[in-house]
C-alpha cells in the first residue's frame, strides 16, 4: 500500500487527469477502499487515492514473474562470495572541481590573468570580466536587462533544478518555465 502512495505522489503530475491501472500483488488494497473504518493514516491514503482516476488490478505472484523473480530465486545451498575488491587507488580518491568560473573570480579578486592563459585569452577574460563583480567571496553577473543574479558552481545546479522543478511550487511545465524561474530567483 505504501509503494502505492509513495508512487502516486512521485508522478502525482503525470498522472493527473489520466485513467491509471495499478497492478499488484496486494489484493488488500482493493478491499481496503470499501472498508468503513479504517486508522488516519490510512484514510489520508485513500483520500489521495481519490484525487485520481486509479484502478487496482490484482494479479498474483505467481502470475507476475518481475516482481517475485528475487523472491523465488531457489538456493541451491552454494555459498558464493561477494566481489569486494576494489583498486586502492580509487577506494579513497578525492576529486576537486574547480568551478566554471574560478579564472573570472581570480582575475576579479587579484587583478591577475592566468599564466597560461595566450594574449587572446587574457583579452577575452578582461573584456568578459566587465559584466561580472566579485563580492564577499561570490561571483555575480549583470545582464543586459541590467539585473545582478548570483554565480552558482556546478554542484548547486542540481540543487537549485530539483527546487524550482520538484518542490510546491514546483512542476514540469516547461524548460523555459523553469528557466525563467531559475532567472527570477536571482540565479545565473
Amino acid at each position: 500500500m505504501l509503494t502505492v502512495i509513495h508512487a502516486v505522489n512521485k508522478f502525482r503530475h503525470y498522472i493527473t487527469g489520466y485513467e491509471v491501472f495499478v497492478h499488484t500483488d496486494h489484493s488488500a488494497i482493493r478491499n481496503l477502499m470499501n472498508k468503513p473504518v479504517t486508522s488516519g493514516r490510512v484514510t489520508r491514503w485513500l483520500l489521495l487515492l481519490q484525487e485520481f482516476n486509479i484502478t487496482v488490478l490484482d494479479r498474483p505472484g505467481k502470475e507476475n514473474q518481475v516482481a517475485d523473480f528475487l523472491s523465488r530465486l531457489q538456493n541451491r545451498g552454494e555459498v558464493v562470495p561477494v566481489e569486494d575488491s576494489f583498486p586502492d587507488e580509487n577506494l579513497f580518491a578525492i576529486s576537486i572541481v574547480n568551478p566554471w568560473y574560478a579564472d573570472l573570480a581570480n582575475y576579479l579578486s587579484i587583478g591577475r590573468t592566468p599564466p597560461y592563459f595566450t594574449p587572446k585569452e587574457k583579452k577575452r577574460l578582461v573584456k568578459q570580466s566587465a559584466r561580472y563583480s566579485w563580492v564577499n567571496g561570490d561571483l555575480f553577473y549583470t545582464g543586459y536587462d541590467m539585473i545582478i543574479r548570483q554565480c552558482v558552481r556546478n554542484d548547486e545546479i542540481i540543487d537549485i533544478l530539483k527546487s524550482c522543478h520538484d518542490e510546491s511550487c514546483g512542476g514540469n511545465f516547461a524548460a523555459k518555465r523553469t528557466e525563467f524561474k531559475i532567472l527570477s530567483l536571482g540565479y545565473y
